[in-house]
């Protein structure tokens, strides 16, 4: 291997890195703020339990605390819906995972702005557009492709996700899926898209902006 392929190699190896700390980074924020922004999506069926929608959404609140809270939680039980043990498991799994994601995304914030950091300090910037470029239109692809098949494709992350069955839910046993219809979660898979999107698209137009007014300088 001659010296000026070998470069290539490690060139085209330190963009993929870099892309994937970004992905991972963006992704990760983006899930935080759907989270958070998804009591305002939350639609509370008329006479639902017979609760109140005040106490319905503050269940809703207490979970998601307990989904997004890093620190241990007890057992998760809500104030007003009922659930049983397999709901429970199904919940403690999700929180698995969203906390995994978490330390995730710190990890490759901090990776991520590094790198970023080297790639300018290097003036090796310019490497990151067009691969990013792409990216992008690979990430608006598959999420229209997603969105276009939602309920397929979120049966598939189940299975994927979940070593178990505990997230198939009989609303007579499981009322609280009645909060949760595919739209809901149709809608939070396309904020989050969303926000991805947008994220990386303003990275993309930061490193041309900062490679635009580079040029003018020179």
């Amino acid at each position: 291997m001659n010296g000026s392929l070998k470069i290539q190699i490690i060139d085209a190896v330190r963009t993929i890195l870099v892309l994937l700390l970004l992905v991972t980074a963006v992704a990760g924020l983006a899930l935080f703020l759907t989270l958070l922004i998804s009591p305002l999506l939350l639609r509370v069926p008329d006479h639902f339990l017979h609760l109140s929608k005040a106490l319905v959404l503050r269940d809703y609140g207490h979970l998601l605390l307990y989904l997004i809270l890093p620190w241990p939680q007890p057992p998760l039980t809500l104030a007003g819906i009922p659930m049983t043990d397999n709901a429970v498991a199904h919940f403690s799994d999700v929180r698995h995972l969203i906390i995994m994601t978490l330390w995730m995304t710190i990890v490759a914030l901090i990776g991520a702005g590094l790198a970023l950091r080297y790639e300018k300090r290097t003036w090796q910037l310019w490497k990151l557009s067009g691969p990013l470029k792409s990216l992008l239109a690979l990430l608006i692809i598959v999420g229209l492709l997603a969105i276009a098949d939602f309920d397929d494709f979120f049966i598939r992350f189940h299975y994927l996700a979940f070593s178990n069955m505990n997230w198939v839910f009989s609303a007579t046993d499981n009322p609280i899926i009645n909060l949760f219809p595919d739209t809901f979660f149709a809608t939070l898979f396309g904020i989050w898209w969303l926000f991805t999107i947008l994220f990386l698209a303003l990275i993309q137009w930061c490193i041309n902006r900062y490679l635009r007014r580079l040029i003018r300088k020179l």
